[in-house]
């Protein structure tokens, strides 16, 4: 009889991990909502209707599934759930205390801080009196940002004491929390890393960059390896990474991190215990030449994730994945496709809005009209194949 999986979420950023977990024979059950049909419905072979921001929802409704895992990735939801069902059930997987942390921006800081893991000052905000009283002891500008929100949904850079009032208020509005953080603002380069931990070894640290595109905030819409960085630059990132790692407790699970440069020291923004979204799944597959989907799901499932990871390829490959999405034009699609024609070195070229959906000016990763992957011998290689596949992406609108 082959294993059950408990998946949370059922969205674009999980097909992968769906495919991955059938083609290993497991039975996937799909954690969601029973609202817009999203696209995994159709890969899962059951689904159980749950709310995956609710662990104790998650939790008691996974007793009677009879699991021998739950899992999720690409995305922050289910976080909390996962842990606690982790718990409960006695399953491999992220500790609920972790999890607990992950998903709380102010509990995350407080773990670095007792760790001395290198990150930006901060504090802890519910009112206009705290935030003035933080800005007495914070230059300008500062960064506001919700506690349980993903990506740049509700951070606001603040170059005055009136924008970061404004932030404050926006941010208290997109929260369910009573709280928020404002923190220094560390000017510097964004990039991020992929790390993967199991019965506390670490299995590797990939630094990767960062593609952002300035909305309200820089946005991620897309990721490189390899990074562009010196030796130790490098050296810092995997030595920062695994120390915040151990800040949080994470074990068995893969992990997402945000990390910034400034000075040439690296700081650790954030992280949580989930492979990161918008293809860096596939950048892990492409840079390792392994089935890191699978390796997610085995360790899942209580078998040994290392039986992928002794099988990856000796040498790395460059790759760079980008959203697709419009700058400048919203409008309802009257048209959209792919021009070009077969290409090794593209990986993949997909829409999620097809015609008679509805695309917007960019401002956020909802924006997203679709995703592409390439590779290359090097990075400029990797850019010149992105400018070639853009350019034969057709979009019309009515």
């Amino acid at each position: 009889m082959g294993k059950r999986l408990l998946i949370l979420g059922a969205g674009r950023g999980q097909v992968g991990l769906y495919k991955a977990a059938r083609e290993m024979g497991i039975t996937t059950i799909a954690g969601t909502m029973p609202d817009n049909n999203p696209p995994c419905i159709a890969l899962a072979d059951e689904v159980c209707y749950m709310n995956i921001a609710k662990p104790d929802e998650v939790s008691q409704k996974a007793k009677d599934l009879n699991l021998d895992g739950v899992a999720t990735c690409c995305l922050d939801t289910g976080i909390a759930a996962l842990g606690k069902t982790c718990d409960l059930l006695g399953l491999t997987g992220l500790k609920e205390e972790s999890a607990v942390m992950c998903n709380d921006k102010a509990k995350m800081k407080k773990a670095f801080m007792r760790e001395n893991v290198s990150t930006a000052k901060y504090f802890e905000i519910s009112n206009e009196a705290q935030l003035n009283k933080a800005l007495d002891e914070l230059a300008l500008p500062v960064i506001i940002k919700a506690t349980d929100l993903q990506g740049s949904r509700g951070v606001y850079i603040s170059k005055t004491r009136e924008a970061a009032l404004n932030g404050f208020n926006e941010a208290m509005k997109l929260t369910k929390r009573s709280y928020c953080i404002v923190e220094e603002f560390i000017e510097g380069w964004e990039f991020g890393a992929q790390a993967f931990v199991y019965k506390g070894e670490i299995f590797f640290v990939m630094p990767h960059g960062d593609s952002t595109y300035l909305s309200h905030t820089a946005v991620p819409v897309g990721h490189y390896v390899p990074l562009d960085a010196d030796e130790d630059v490098y050296k810092q990132t995997v030595e920062t990474v695994k120390k915040a790692i151990k800040a949080l407790g994470l074990d068995n699970c893969a992990v997402n991190v945000d990390l910034i440069l400034k000075d040439n020291k690296v700081y650790v923004i954030e992280l949580t215990g989930r492979v990161g979204a918008n293809c860096l799944p596939e950048l892990v597959e492409i840079n390792y030449g392994v089935e890191y989907y699978k390796m997610i799901a085995a360790m899942a499932v209580g078998d040994n994730p290392r039986d992928y990871w002794d099988k990856r390829n000796s040498y790395e490959t460059a790759a760079l994945a980008k959203m697709i999405f419009s700058t400048d034009r919203s409008g309802i699609i009257k048209d959209i496709c792919y021009t070009g024609s077969d290409d090794p070195a593209v990986r993949e070229v997909t829409f999620f809005k097809h015609k008679g959906d509805e695309i917007r000016k960019f401002v956020d990763s909802n924006d997203c009209i679709g995703q592409l992957i390439v590779t290359g011998k090097d990075m400029d290689a990797c850019k010149q194949k992105e400018e070639q596949v853009l350019s034969m992406v057709k979009i019309e609108l009515e």
